[in-house]
């Protein structure tokens, strides 16, 4: 390494230090700054009571404010040109300031920064690329607080269930980090462990989301507002439960049998609890690391179709969305597999759900029926009709489903890395948000981020195949929707 690259890096540490919530930052700068960071991160216990997490967010608010602030200031007296540099070492600033604190708190607040990472062109490329180490290299927490986990889930320590347990983890993201070990019965495993009382902080997390939206309670869409927030609560607490992701790792076994390309790991169910997850050790990289070796195109629109195969498969086969498709759950297999690795987050659909859903992607991609369009569009947004809808809000969703359907409409190569079909993805998102709208089935929140998180990886990989022939061949209901 260069001696130009460790004072780099030295800087970038010493900066992420800085970033650091104040109650784990008490100390001046270490000799040894990486070291001293990965001690105060692993040793530190997460806040678990409503009051000091919500401390710890105002502490980061405040300290980002106060840099934009300083930005705006300083702006003044500059050209354009270190006007544009400023603003990207504030950004870059901030994103670590986001980085330290989210990863200090983990939990609900972790997978907002984990959602935010997934969407380019939402926020600066900063914050993106910083937050982006959510995904799977948030820093891990000390083996003794894991250790105490497994010895309640299971009654022993783990170098007396494993034939050898690696004390360092080799993943960590929100809810829990990953070990490697091995049984006794010789095979290498992936043990995933969650983080102490993460059941109290997603209910200390919702307790702060709900005090932070109380203002708004005299608002007409109060009751839909608080039916969102009661259902992200519920699924977060459904992917605490590895039990049941143990149940749908199973299910998606099962799914994808008959495609030797696609590979999702075995359960052991003897050494799994509600939170202790064992499963077999895939051997792969992850779609940054793929991505920094320049690979041909070929390669990357492989990887996009297996990507897209493998999430068409679960929804029709499984009746459920997989919800958190982020580069951290998809392993690039080098002999051209995908590993498919969690399955935490899904959203089962009731009966009327799911043939709302089939109904209007029959109308969007196969019958461009408008008026069939229109009843799912009234029913998702919990009306009789579109007539007693604002018409703003009518159109909005009508070009959300246009775009999020386009790669199927197309019978040839649909070019996912496309600028401007990407930015208008972007661009409905963002006015999306603006329109500040809660009076829609929350059911539709996760189809949205299913949609929307397969076409950011997609666009990721630079990718261009044949969407609407991968999703024909793996959509069982093609026949029944072309009548």
């Amino acid at each position: 390494m260069t001696t130009e690259s460790t004072v780099g890096d030295a800087l970038k540490i010493s900066e992420l230090l800085k970033a650091l919530p104040s109650e784990i930052n008490e100390e001046a700068a270490p000799r040894d700054p990486l070291a001293d960071l990965i001690v105060r991160l692993s040793t530190r216990a997460v806040p678990v009571s409503s009051l000091a997490r919500m401390w710890s967010l105002g502490s980061m608010q405040a300290k980002i404010a106060m840099a934009y602030l300083a930005y705006a200031v300083r702006g003044k007296f500059m050209d354009e040109t270190e006007r544009q540099k400023l603003l990207n070492e504030t950004n870059l600033t901030a994103a670590l300031k986001l980085l330290g604190t989210m990863g200090y708190l983990r939990g609900a607040i972790m997978k907002v920064g984990q959602m935010l990472a997934s969407l380019p062109k939402v926020l600066p490329k900063e914050f993106a690329e910083v937050l982006g180490c959510l995904h799977f290299e948030a820093p891990p927490m000390h083996y003794a607080m894991i250790r105490e986990v497994f010895i309640d889930e299971l009654g022993q320590e783990p170098e007396e269930v494993f034939a050898s347990f690696e004390r360092q983890a080799f993943a960590a993201a929100s809810l829990g980090q990953v070990h490697r070990a091995r049984l006794k019965t010789g095979e290498q495993v992936a043990v995933k462990i969650q983080y102490p009382n993460m059941q109290r902080m997603i209910a200390s997390d919702m307790h702060n989301l709900r005090t932070l939206v109380a203002p708004m309670r005299f608002h007409k869409d109060w009751a839909y507002l608080m039916d969102h927030i009661a259902d992200a609560e519920e699924m977060l607490r459904q992917e605490a439960d590895y039990g049941r992701e143990a149940a749908f790792m199973e299910r998606a076994r099962q799914v994808f049998s008959d495609e030797a390309r696609i590979v999702a790991p075995g359960c052991y169910r003897n050494f799994s609890s509600s939170r202790v997850l064992t499963m077999d050790y895939l051997e792969g990289i992850h779609l940054q690391e793929f991505m920094r070796q320049n690979p041909p195109p070929e390669r990357r629109n492989h990887f996009g179709e297996l990507i897209s195969m493998a999430m068409i498969r679960l929804s029709y086969h499984a009746r459920s969305y997989y919800a958190d498709p982020h580069p951290g759950n998809f392993l690039l297999m080098a002999d051209g597999r995908l590993g498919f690795l969690d399955f935490g987050c899904y959203r089962e659909l009731s009966e009327e759900e799911w043939q709302m859903r089939n109904d209007g992607e029959k109308a969007v991609i196969f019958t461009h029926d408008q008026k069939l369009l229109d009843k799912v569009i009234a029913y998702g947004c919990l009306h009789d009709s579109t007539a007693e809808m604002k018409k703003e809000w009518v159109d909005l969703v009508q070009r959300t489903v246009a775009w999020q359907g386009e790669p199927a409409l197309r019978d040839e190569p649909f070019d996912f890395s496309d600028e401007e079909w990407f930015q208008r993805g972007v661009d409905i998102m963002v006015e999306t948000g603006k329109q500040r709208q809660s009076r829609y089935a929350p059911a539709y929140n996760w189809i949205n981020r299913s949609i929307i998180g397969h076409r950011t990886l997609m666009y990721r990989l630079q990718c261009r195949f044949n969407f609407r022939r991968v999703y024909m061949e793996n959509n069982p209901n093609v026949s029944a929707f072309a009548r």
